[in-house]
């Protein structure tokens, strides 16, 4: 089995409503009546015009239930037929670390994605483990396969047939990667949202009394930033360079 995207993330909090409005506030994302913020993308390969997800939902959710994580992260393959044991027959397995991974096949949309404002899609899936080496193997094993730079990377096309990726890697549970203000995150994951214009982004959030980190990055494949939303997860912003884009 090979796993090609990710078709959904979701994070259980206690207030989803409050926590989908402060995201369709300050970053234009639109939650449909019957999920969550949709964003459409390309296979590269297949030409298959596919959906992925971020949906915000009570704890109690049956979605998150047997897993011990606060979030489920959903999986994209071509044929689950191949899937390997103990996944052949179901469509979800817990991880080493007790997250919930759900599989589903990778067909085209049954209705199209909003445009969400300055987010384009989802960037990256990111989560700790107290062994990321084990888990990445475990991983391996159900076609999500690390590339040379040890992380890995599932790469679509945007509107207007742009090149992009989606990137998934595993961090220490002692990572500071996840903490702003000088404190600890309490929370086992971080997402990347892909933004269109990072520079304005930040403005209006800053002028909106958003708490975004004075630390800003650049590399040849973008600029980063990075803010807090209203459970206290650190977002990271990521603006790819055109070349990378």
């Amino acid at each position: 089995m090979n796993v090609v995207g990710i078709g959904g993330l979701y994070i259980a909090c206690p207030e989803p409503r409050r926590v989908r409005d402060w995201y369709r506030r300050h970053l234009g994302l639109r939650f449909s009546d019957d999920g969550g913020a949709r964003f459409a993308w390309t296979h590269p390969d297949t030409g298959t015009v596919a959906v992925s997800e971020l949906d915000f939902l009570e704890r109690d959710s049956s979605r998150f239930d047997p897993g011990r994580q606060p979030f489920v992260i959903r999986y994209l393959a071509p044929d689950l037929a191949s899937a390997p044991e103990p996944l052949r027959g179901h469509d979800w397995i817990l991880d080493p670390d007790g997250g919930k991974a759900e599989f589903a096949p990778l067909a085209s949309a049954s209705k199209p994605a909003a445009e969400h404002g300055a987010v384009e899609g989802i960037g990256g899936v990111f989560f700790r483990s107290p062994d990321p080496a084990a888990s990445k193997a475990w991983y391996a094993g159900l076609g999500i396969r690390p590339g040379p730079d040890g992380y890995v990377t599932f790469p679509a096309e945007s509107g207007g047939g742009v090149e992009t990726v989606t990137v998934w890697e595993v961090f220490p549970a002692d990572t500071t990667y996840f903490d702003s203000r000088g404190e600890s995150s309490p929370h086992p994951f971080m997402l990347n949202l892909r933004v269109g214009s990072l520079d304005g982004l930040v403005e209006a959030l800053e002028a909106r009394g958003v708490w975004v980190d004075p630390k800003r990055e650049a590399y040849e494949y973008g600029k980063f930033a990075w803010i807090l939303d209203p459970l206290g997860a650190r977002v990271e912003l990521w603006e790819p360079a055109p070349a990378a884009s």
